[in-house]
């Protein structure tokens, strides 16, 4: 009678031990998760983060570039009026003396 009751005992205490570490277990499981995901979220911040930063960096190289090409582009102008500005003196000079020699 004495051995049923350990047994019976030890099958108890077998089902506590076995039930405690199936709570503990879920803890732990839980714990994991909420961890996995306040990564996901760290990391997330940080992707969001890097993609406005390389934007923002992209602008601000894209200003710079454009503002660059509109500068040498007005000089370009300025450098082709300037060597233009003779050459057309002179034809509307050479015009101006054929039609004069005409009339």
């Amino acid at each position: 009678m004495e051995l049923i009751k350990q047994i019976k005992d030890a099958e108890k205490q077998a089902k506590d031990i076995i039930e405690k570490a199936g709570q503990d277990a879920g803890l732990i499981l839980e714990e994991a998760k909420k961890h996995r995901d306040d990564l996901l979220k760290k990391s997330q911040q940080r992707r969001t983060q890097a993609i406005e930063d390389a934007v923002s960096r992209a602008e601000q190289e894209g200003k710079s570039q454009a503002e660059q090409i509109i500068q040498d582009g007005s000089e370009s102008i300025s450098a082709l009026k300037e060597s233009s500005s003779a050459k057309i003196k002179s034809c509307v000079e050479n015009v101006l003396s054929r039609l004069q020699q005409a009339s």
